[in-house]
């Protein structure tokens, strides 16, 4: 177990994961009650479903930073959803926070165990994060997927790009698409299923979603350029 470099925490820059509490407002959620009423306090989202596919389109961030740090570092964090603070700065009309990890603590992860530190991510932090706040608001738990699958794919194309470790990224990249790491979180890969049959460099161009993320249902919000029902 080891902190991390100063350059790596750069690379988690951005992806908006933070190592120190330097924003002006900590939070931290034990109730989905407590996340909801946050998410709609700081979008205007009228109804709870709208409000988690907003959060989930910037916990992502968070998510995504922890399937980054296993194919690029072969690194994993040593914490849980209790260990992670939102860094929220009121005065951000955009609302972009940043994620608090209260520990620099991580561990190695061998070739051998990468697959299984994959689908630790996914269940963890992807379905035991996404299945209740689907029961709660009637959400599509595909919607909350895709929201995470939006920023991954986009990951995942720049990894490709390093030639030092592109066989090892094909290989996760593999992984996340086949079923049998989504055992007992989905009965199918929904990655798979938003990726089609295309490659991650041509799901990129351009990208497209298969789910509506419900962002034109807030006040003065429009369809998003990559939304499936643009033109309807």
């Amino acid at each position: 177990m080891h902190k991390l470099s100063s350059s790596i925490e750069k690379e988690l820059q951005t992806y908006r994961i933070s190592l120190k509490d330097e924003a002006q407002v900590s939070k931290s959620f034990d109730h989905i009650d407590g996340l909801l009423q946050y998410a709609q306090a700081r979008t205007g989202a009228e109804t709870t479903r709208v409000a988690a596919s907003m959060w989930f389109r910037r916990y992502a961030f968070f998510v995504t930073a922890q399937l980054y740090m296993i194919s690029k570092h072969r690194l994993t964090w040593n914490g849980t959803l209790q260990d992670m603070g939102v860094l929220d700065n009121p005065e951000d009309k955009n609302w972009l926070p940043n994620f608090w990890l209260k520990n620099n603590s991580w561990r190695d992860v061998s070739e051998k165990d990468s697959p299984l530190a994959l689908k630790s991510i996914l269940s963890r932090f992807g379905a035991e994060v996404i299945l209740p706040l689907s029961k709660a608001t009637k959400i599509s738990k595909l919607v909350l997927w895709e929201n995470i699958w939006g920023y991954t794919v986009w990951m995942y194309a720049e990894l490709l790009k390093q030639p030092d470790i592109k066989t090892r990224v094909e290989t996760d990249i593999e992984r996340l698409l086949e079923d049998e790491i989504w055992m007992n979180i989905e009965r199918h890969s929904p990655f798979k299923r938003f990726i089609g049959e295309k490659t991650i460099p041509e799901s990129m161009n351009p990208y497209k979603r298969v789910t509506c993320c419900l962002y034109y249902q807030i006040d003065g919000q429009e369809k998003c350029s990559y939304c499936p029902n643009k033109n309807c």
